[in-house]
């Protein structure tokens, strides 16, 4: 609920916008949520005002624009909701110089939406001696966040040369001193495992078969120790071992007391991308915590890990034109490529059948890849023919595919806009309801809340028909020049990986090696 202010027949409906930033150097006291809010919303009462939404970014630095609450703001800004912003000051907003002016100068008046920095006096509708200052703040705010950047990262760089630990998490089998934060001790809860994982490896088992019998005893693996909840859905059964995990472990110098730290830095304070360091500029630091594994033992594993790499480089850089149009038709993961040096030959199986294949996942669906290549060319040739053959079946197939479910997607989109209309409407019909005691305000309240709602739907139907009719015209715009693809295709001695990929979506392959191809613009396609 909000109550009108009118200045020149406007009428505003106000946000009010809280951020508050460790990195920024914020004074936590002065800054903290709870105060900004309590002189905010001091100031809208003192005016009999009061905000639509408040808005609240708690941890997120002013340099970076990307934070929750802002672009769910902008969003309300955009569908009409929000038409004033007010801040405590302007480093609220923002502290970079050019996103924030660009906020102020610009997208804010584009969008006729009114800002506020309370404490620095500006108010985009009248001249003020804070709006005058505003480009001097600006830079100022950006010098300060740019100082601050910089005094955390001498800081932290000296408090890595000094073997504290100042990463986010610490290594598997590792946790944080209860009484030293930058201090690591044995995790009780997994430090057995890392030396489990030495004592077999020296033993003579490879890191597949460490991985099998960590998974048969059901001992935590990395990743579920990290995370929890919903963020495990991100990864393909976590609760199995990777031989890659048992790898990592392996050749990691911190199960010996060493901390190698500073190997990675941002590219600069307002930009969260890192580059690596050179090697002669990480921080190490030697008996930096207690040692899980003894140096010997150590040194014995990498001795062994070193004489067990001997693939092919060269195998590997060679480019196989299907390796990314091949997928498992009975769990969908990709199918990768593997060289068969027994019988030098280049094969396919299931990704997922390749690493769990102990715990009956999927099955093997071993193909041999230059048979495959060859079945594949020999089908695109006679799909080719046929379309340089018969014109008017390659024009039905467009028209089919794209013309068609374009203008019924257009349609349906007019639809859903006709409803959002529909329904801001009834909105303010029920502002007016209210404000002239038809309805309850507890009323207005929950059927405000109720339209609201249905728009929000409406907007993520609209943005998903937006997304797929987007994806029709990029198609439909690169089957107007199909003609010539195929052409090119049937000129071409060896066709090119990204040739094939505008000719095919999808290879299915079941277990019983039968072939499910899927074309960019005709029906699919199995083969026995």
């Amino acid at each position: 609920m909000y109550n009108r202010y009118k200045i020149d027949n406007t009428t505003f409906k106000i946000a009010i916008y809280i951020r508050l930033s460790r990195e920024d150097g914020d004074d936590l006291e002065s800054e903290s949520v709870t105060n900004q809010r309590s002189l905010l919303t001091g100031y809208l009462k003192a005016q009999n005002l009061m905000a639509v939404d408040i808005y609240v970014d708690d941890g997120y630095t002013g340099t970076n624009f990307n934070r929750p609450e802002f672009k769910r703001m902008l969003n309300d800004i955009e569908n009409g909701k929000i038409n004033m912003v007010i801040t405590k000051d302007l480093s609220r907003l923002g502290r970079d110089h050019v996103m924030t002016g660009y906020y102020v100068e610009t997208f804010f008046p584009q969008n006729d939406v009114r800002y506020i920095a309370v404490n620095d006096d500006i108010d985009t509708f009248y001249e003020t001696s804070g709006s005058d200052m505003m480009p001097f703040k600006l830079s100022m705010n950006d010098m300060y966040a740019k100082d601050i950047s910089k005094k955390v990262r001498s800081n932290l760089l000296q408090m890595k040369k000094d073997g504290k630990f100042c990463g986010s998490s610490p290594s598997y089998g590792y946790m944080r001193d209860p009484l030293d934060k930058h201090k690591l001790v044995p995790d009780p809860k997994t430090a057995f495992v890392v030396k489990k994982i030495f004592d077999l490896y020296v033993a003579g088992y490879g890191s597949s078969q460490i991985a099998e019998i960590l998974t048969k005893e059901e001992l935590p693996t990395p990743i579920m120790y990290k995370y929890s909840g919903s963020k495990l859905n991100n990864f393909d059964h976590p609760e199995i071992w990777k031989h890659t995990s048992v790898s990592n472990i392996i050749k990691n110098r911190i199960y010996i007391g060493d901390l190698i730290q500073h190997r990675v830095q941002k590219v600069n304070y307002k930009i969260k991308k890192m580059k690596n360091v050179p090697k002669s500029d990480w921080c190490i630091k030697e008996n930096a915590h207690e040692p899980l594994i003894d140096r010997k033992t150590f040194e014995i594993a990498q001795s062994i890990k070193d004489s067990s790499n001997n693939y092919n480089p060269q195998r590997r850089n060679v480019d196989y034109v299907l390796s990314d149009l091949v997928y498992c038709k009975d769990c969908g993961a990709r199918m990768s490529i593997s060289y068969d040096k027994k019988r030098n030959r280049v094969t396919m199986n299931c990704n997922n059948y390749r690493k769990f294949s102990k715990y009956n996942i999927c099955f093997s669906h071993y193909i041999n890849y230059t048979k495959l290549e060859n079945t594949i060319y020999n089908k695109l040739s006679n799909m080719a023919n046929q379309y340089i053959n018969d014109i008017e079946e390659f024009e039905n197939i467009i028209k089919n595919q794209y013309v068609d479910p374009k203008q019924d997607k257009l349609k349906k989109i007019d639809e859903l806009n006709l409803k959002i209309v529909e329904l801001k409407r009834k909105q303010d019909s029920l502002y007016d309801d209210k404000f002239n005691n038809i309805i309850s305000v507890e009323t207005y309240s929950r059927l405000f809340k109720t339209t609201e709602e249905d728009i929000k739907t409406i907007n993520e139907k609209l943005e998903k028909l937006k997304e797929e009719l987007s994806s029709i015209d990029e198609d439909s715009s690169c089957y107007d020049e199909y003609l010539d693809v195929v052409r090119n295709f049937l000129d071409m001695k060896n066709p090119t990986k990204e040739m094939l990929n505008k000719l095919i979506a999808k290879i299915y392959v079941t277990k019983d090696k039968k072939l499910e191809i899927h074309y960019r613009i005709s029906k699919n396609e199995v083969l026995v």
